[in-house]
């Protein structure tokens, strides 16, 4: 374990002989238990090691902590450090990331969708100075930071609020995005494996082996009745559940970075009468996210062959979906080559906010 091995060194730099090795070996005891504690809850052995010496905090302050301890001498070495490590783990764990496991699926009774472990949401929110009362499908969540205290999030009663599974309770991430909004906390999704989603002042790791769970959360930082005006047409949100192709782009995408590709969908009746002619139907936004490497992104897409055109602004994007506010007077039924689809680029900041997006120029990416 190089990063342990690294962090020891470094906390006990500024002692020596005796007071260095005594340090040294509870600090070795406390990271291998603490290590132990985090393997027993599911995670590797590298992100236990990661996760515990985050918990403890830099090396300097426990390094500089220590150096005072001979200025109690009635308090004691070993008395002392348990303080320090008390104190240290109280400090940084409101701040730190709370485990908090993450499925993808679809499920008997439910849509495709992602859910949360409820206890160790519940365990995560408290941990971090907040709370998460009463059962799954009536729970009450308190944020800190949040301008709203005591917000339920079950409001409406939603029939898929929540997922058992075995003895495991899950609770719909969708609704815990909605509650923290609404609470009035400022809330941002970081990274993409095991991500961190930020509520005011409550950090949340998921942990996760399935990409559709980060996928999920990062398509819901589009405030989409904001983002595209809905006036004139029927709108509803696929968020590719079902994946068949990769599209291939490169240009200047950075790495580490999330980008999303949104394409309309044209779905369409036809009359009963003998022509079977087109009546009427509705646009679908379909949006595919996914993590760039450097210089290159690949979406997951329904239909490779559908013609598309990537604009440079949503207000542009918009004017072109218009003539299909209503399919019955739209210039074409489909898509063709003639009428390619419009389609965006975003490159996603994971804020719910008006910051959620920027759109990424068409002439600066190709299709591969």
């Amino acid at each position: 374990m190089k990063q342990t091995e690294r962090y020891l060194r470094q906390a006990t730099r500024g002692l020596w002989g005796r007071a260095r090795r005594d340090l040294r070996t509870e600090l070795q005891g406390h990271v291998n238990e603490r290590i132990q504690e985090f393997r027993l809850g599911g995670l590797s052995l590298e992100e236990a090691e990661r996760q515990t010496l985050r918990e403890l905090g830099t090396p300097e302050r426990v390094s500089s902590g220590m150096l005072g301890v001979y200025t109690f001498p009635a308090l004691g070495k070993a008395g002392a450090l348990s303080l320090l490590l008390a104190t240290t783990l109280m400090t940084t764990v409101p701040q730190s990331l709370a485990q908090v496991k993450g499925i993808y699926g679809s499920f008997q009774n439910t849509g495709p969708n992602s859910y949360l472990d409820f206890e160790q949401l519940k365990a995560a929110i408290e941990r971090a100075g907040g709370e998460l009362k009463g059962k799954p499908d009536s729970a009450v969540l308190t944020v800190p930071g949040a301008a709203r205290a005591h917000y339920p999030l079950n409001l409406f009663k939603w029939s898929d609020a929540v997922l058992v599974q075995g003895n495991k309770t899950y609770f719909n991430t969708g609704l815990l995005v909605r509650g923290l909004l609404s609470s009035g906390a400022d809330l941002r999704i970081v990274g993409w494996e095991n991500p961190t989603l930020r509520a005011g002042k409550a950090n949340i790791q998921l942990e996760t082996d399935d990409q559709r769970v980060a996928r999920d959360l990062y398509t819901r930082t589009f405030n989409w009745d904001k983002t595209f005006n809905t006036d004139g047409i029927a709108w509803s949100l696929d968020l590719n559940k079902t994946i068949e192709k990769s599209l291939n782009f490169t240009g200047q995408f950075k790495k580490g970075n999330v980008y999303a590709l949104v394409l309309p969908k044209l779905t369409y009746w036809t009359s009963q009468g003998s022509n079977n002619s087109t009546q009427d139907g509705y646009i679908i936004l379909s949006s595919s996210v996914n993590q760039a490497q450097t210089g290159s992104i690949a979406f997951q897409v329904n239909d490779l062959k559908q013609p598309f055109k990537l604009y440079s602004s949503v207000r542009n994007f918009q004017v072109a979906l218009d003539p299909y506010h209503t399919i019955a007077t739209a210039p074409v039924a489909h898509w063709d080559a003639a009428h390619p689809a419009p389609a965006l680029i975003l490159e996603l900041s994971g804020h719910f906010g008006d910051d959620a997006y920027t759109v990424v120029n068409p002439s600066a990416v190709h299709i591969k």
